[in-house]
């Protein structure tokens, strides 16, 4: 091979980049803000998952679906090569759902890394992983939390959180049914039923909720870290890989990824 051809096939692998595959829900249509939070030299891979219309008798809800084995190894190996074919085969895959991987706790939450894992993934992460390893990292103790779920599910949610081992100071019930069209005022509502004067932190929670560019104003009117799944997940996914989140004033930007808060391997 020839210096020309050296350089020219160094120059296309540098193009290429670093790359993150993105595994979400059919009615999330976030992906320019995923892209937003991404340095220029990563590139989001992003695919849905196929949730299946039959066969969830074995579920009590369609997180519990959406988390597993089966639903998160397909998507995951949509990025992966085979013998047939090429794949993208991105430097982590990350399954960008916070409620499914929380639904069944500490344990469910490495299950689902594993199932990435065995997929063929070099490395995984999930938006609720993420979230814990975001409030390690920002060392908040006891949280102020938002979601736009119901009540079942914030249930499941606080008890996620305690198993961490965080406070949770207050999590209304705060239902949202449509998320893909949630409005800035109606997160905003949320934030505002959430504040609590003693939380450290506020978490809003849920990767399907466009909140970058209101980060700005929230951290500025509550006069703490305010944290959602998307920023926590991206911070993350691009920690794992030695990048950084872009976007003004983000209280993550220059933290890693916390020793105490084992991630990779599972």
């Amino acid at each position: 091979m020839s210096e020309v051809q050296v350089n020219r096939s160094d120059s296309v692998k540098q193009s290429t980049g670093k790359r993150i595959g993105m595994l979400l829900v059919p009615d999330t249509g976030l992906d320019s803000e995923i892209w937003e939070w991404c340095p220029q030299a990563v590139t989001p891979l992003i695919t849905r998952l196929q949730i299946p219309d039959t066969g969830h008798d074995e579920y009590d809800s369609v997180d519990q679906v959406i988390g597993s084995r089966k639903v998160v190894q397909s998507a995951t190996r949509s990025f992966l090569s085979s013998r047939m074919l090429h794949g993208t085969d991105p430097d982590i895959v990350v399954l960008n759902c916070t409620s499914a991987s929380f639904s069944y706790g500490l344990e469910g939450e490495r299950s689902i890394r594993q199932s990435i894992l065995d997929a063929g993934a070099r490395r995984a992460l999930t938006a609720s992983g993420a979230v814990i390893g975001a409030l390690t990292a920002l060392e908040a103790k006891k949280i102020a939390v938002g979601t736009p779920y119901d009540t079942r599910t914030n249930d499941a949610l606080k008890k996620f959180l305690t198993e961490a081992g965080f406070e949770v100071a207050s999590i209304p019930t705060t239902e949202i049914d449509d998320l893909d069209n949630t409005s800035d005022d109606q997160i905003r509502a949320i934030a505002d039923a959430a504040y609590d004067k003693h939380a450290t932190a506020m978490f809003i929670s849920c990767a399907g909720l466009r909140t970058r560019h209101l980060l700005p104003a929230l951290n500025a009117k509550y006069k703490l870290p305010v944290l959602t799944s998307l920023q926590a997940t991206m911070w993350a996914a691009l920690v794992q890989i030695d990048e950084r989140v872009t976007g003004p004033a983000n209280v993550l930007y220059s933290l890693q990824w916390p020793e105490a808060v084992p991630l990779l391997p599972v």
